[in-house]
This record gives C-alpha cells, structure tokens and sequence, in this order.
C-alpha cells in the first residue's frame, strides 16, 4: 500500500539514494558513464534502475487486481459446480479461474497505461535518460508547440493503442466476452 501511494518519481529519487549514492551499485543516471561511448553492456546497466523503478510503480495495482480477480472467480457458480463433480483442482485452476482472472487484469493493465506513459516521462527526467521526457521538457520550455502537440498526440496515440489491445486481449482470453454483434 505505501508503494502504491508514492509517485514514480519519489520511487526514482529513493532508487538512487540507495543503490547509486549509498551502496554504489548502479549508476544514478545518463545513458553511459560520463567522458565514454554508450556500450550496450553500459547502456543495460544504467537502464536497470528506471526499469525496476517503473515496475515496482506498477506492481502493486496489478497484484490487487489479480487478487481480486481470482478472488471473485473462485466464488463463481462454475468453479463450484466443477469442484462438487470431482475436477482436479489444477484443472479448475487452469481452465475455470484463470482465464476468468485474466481479462480484469488485462483491464487494469490498459486502464494503467496513462499512469505508465506519465510515469516514464517522469522517471526519464530524474535518470537523465534521452527520450520523450526530455523532448517535452525542452518543447515546453522553449515555446515549441509544433513538437510538444506532436509528442502529446504521440502518447495519446499510444494509449488509445494500448487500451485497444487491451480490450482485444481479454475478448481472446475471457470465454464469457462475446465477440458476436
């Protein structure tokens, strides 16, 4: 629950209090190390913290809705039903409840892409990281409204995209949508 409240970037900042400044595990930002060309060993290594941040900014929603979601599915009628006639638990488990549990977390998933795309706007900012934040920051800050409309339809499109897959995922996966009409 206290992961759930922070927001990605106080996440960032105590990501990198930990494992850059204290421990000196990680680098605390940029793309490669200061003076040296990006190598993809480099690069891999200071893309572990935004990663792990954005993750774990995630994690926690989709935990409470798969909760959820199996929770109610395992009160459903038809796991009762095949539990009273003898069906193997792994096989309610396996053909009953998850694919039932599967489209409420697919929904989660779609709903949270806004949250995710702010997200990594944020995250990008505080590692240093080249990419769309840091084309929004210098749009915004130098009066560009060609480019800052352009990226802020970007996103927009990308949400609408992943909100349309989303809905596609769970018609394939939950046996109770109807795809007819």
């Amino acid at each position: 629950m206290v992961v759930q409240g922070l927001p990605p970037f106080v996440l960032s900042l105590a990501a990198i209090a930990v494992f850059a400044l204290t421990l000196g595990w990680l680098p605390a930002a940029g793309l490669s190390d200061a003076g040296s060309d990006p190598t993809a060993g480099g690069v891999l290594r200071h893309l572990v913290l935004p990663v792990v941040v954005l993750a774990i900014s995630q994690v926690p929603w989709l935990l409470l809705a798969v909760r959820e979601s199996v929770v109610t599915s395992k009160g459903e009628d038809f796991v009762a039903g095949a539990v009273s006639r003898g069906v193997p638990t792994q096989v309610v488990t396996r053909r009953h409840i998850v694919p039932t549990s599967l489209a409420p977390f697919v929904n989660v998933v779609g709903v949270r892409l806004p949250e995710l795309v702010v997200g990594a706007v944020l995250v990008e900012e505080v590692f240093s990281w080249p990419g769309v934040a840091g084309a929004i920051v210098t749009s915004a800050r130098d009066l560009d409204m060609a480019l800052l409309a352009f990226l802020t339809i970007g996103t927009t499109l990308v949400v609408m995209i992943g909100s349309l897959l989303a809905d596609v995922v769970v018609a394939l996966v939950d046996p109770r949508v109807s795809t007819d009409g």
